[in-house]
């Protein structure tokens, strides 16, 4: 059994993402870590719950609104913020590296430093994978950080305006990935572009649209009910979908299809699929899977490294179930750090906690204005039953899937202002941010 956390050090959590800060937050508030120190690492300043970044990416959120300040939250949560990017993992020492960290202007803000730790808490995330395709990375924008989600924003905008303005005809966007990510986007696009005519003189038909999907169904993990009903909402609204496609070559101007087919597009927006972290490429210490994660056990820890635990799309768990890795989704993450957190606590009493188990509850994809739809799952003792959901209910049960992260990392009072907050800005301010 591992060391107690409590005897060894300070407990270091690298990524404040939907794992890492809903762990740091849980496990900060108990007095005994308090008083043994815990540390969040992250290269950002604020947190953003990365289902949200397709709002962002289409300006009917902005940044700073969805944006949470890990000073702040550090400060009244009773743990220290460092600010840097993780290079390497030392188990001999127990110690990580963080790299030099540098402003925008260049100038070194903080030089390569070197952190202990007692337990080491991976939760990185995930980075954007573009399976070698050739010209993926050069010409398209993809949506895995609130930087990329900025640029998405910033292109989508200026090809608005051009159209609006007689510039060019129309704006063509292709979205490559028909998943969650890849139909969220397309859906909140066409919202944007109608709310964007509402304030400029343009006609949202001229926002010319295309989903390629190599699978033969959209939301090929979430039953074909679910798949047909976000069809049809995207058809409705005019945008061309392209299943069992699988692009083979990104230009400047468009893309090309394994059927010989092309497609124009002025926007190229690469969602179809993460890998893990490149950083962990570096690192010789860790035991990572072909795709590029962390392997962990039953309890998330890092097979092979003493008091290293993964949790998050940095990780790779097997689930015993199905004997497959687990999906890599934002409830996944936040149930590791639900379970990690009293995890710790056992083993501080001494004891080892139970394997980590996971039921999911379904699954919900926002088609922004249109509502949502997805599956939601009820269990009777061992049976389970999924229930198709869909339009403004599923929408509302979307809406609450976020919230409850809020009140997770905010606490009750800070969550139920956020919500007033949020209200009240809805009152005032446009729907789409131009600023």
């Amino acid at each position: 059994m591992d060391r107690s956390p409590e005897q060894t050090g300070p407990i270091v959590v690298v990524g404040g993402g939907a794992a890492g800060l809903e762990f740091v937050t849980r496990l900060s508030r108990q007095p005994r870590y308090r008083r043994q120190g815990v540390v969040l690492v992250d290269r950002s300043l604020g947190h953003i719950w990365k289902p949200r970044l397709h709002e962002i990416a289409t300006a009917m959120q902005s940044q700073a609104g969805a944006e949470n300040s890990f000073v702040g939250h550090a400060s009244a949560n009773g743990y220290r913020f460092e600010p840097g990017v993780l290079i390497d993992v030392d188990p001999a020492s127990r110690e990580i590296v963080l790299d030099h960290l540098f402003a925008p202007d260049g100038t070194m803000v903080l030089p390569r430093r070197r952190i202990g730790y007692g337990a080491l808490v991976l939760a990185v995330g995930s980075e954007e994978n573009d399976f070698d395709t050739p010209g993926a990375r050069a010409h398209c924008l993809f949506l895995n950080t609130p930087e990329q989600a900025g640029r998405i924003r910033d292109a989508l905008l200026a090809g608005a305006f051009r159209v609006a303005r007689g510039q060019q005809q129309e704006l063509s966007v292709a979205v490559i990935g028909g998943g969650a990510t890849g139909v969220e986007l397309a859906a909140e696009i066409k919202h944007a572009m109608d709310a964007f005519a509402r304030h400029e003189p343009m006609d949202p038909g001229r926002v010319r649209m295309a989903v390629v999907e190599a699978s033969e169904r959209l939301l090929s993990a979430n039953p074909p009910e679910v798949s047909e009903y976000a069809a049809a909402s995207l058809r409705e609204r005019g945008v061309e979908l392209l299943t069992g496609e699988r692009v083979t070559l990104v230009d400047e101007a468009g893309l090309q299809l394994a059927s010989g087919r092309r497609i124009e597009a002025q926007l190229r927006l690469w969602t179809a699929g993460i890998r893990g972290p490149a950083a962990f490429e570096g690192i010789a210490a860790l035991p990572r899977s072909r795709s590029g994660r962390v392997q962990v056990d039953a309890q998330l820890r890092c097979q092979a490294v003493p008091d290293v635990y993964a949790i998050g799309d940095c990780a790779e768990w097997t689930d015993p179930a199905t004997g497959r890795p687990a999906p890599y989704t934002a409830q996944i993450a936040s149930a590791q750090a639900r379970y990690l957190a009293k995890a710790f606590a056992e083993q501080a009493r001494g004891r080892l906690a139970q394997p980590f188990r996971f039921e999911g509850a379904g699954a919900i994809v926002s088609l922004a204005d249109r509502g949502a739809a997805g599956n939601l799952t009820l269990r009777v003792g061992r049976r389970s039953r999924d229930h198709l959901i869909q339009g403004l209910s599923a929408r509302w049960l979307y809406a609450l899937l976020y919230r409850r992260h809020e009140f997770a990392i905010l606490g009750w009072r800070r969550g139920l202002a956020r919500v007033l907050a949020d209200w009240l800005e809805e009152t005032y301010e446009p729907t789409i941010k131009l600023h």
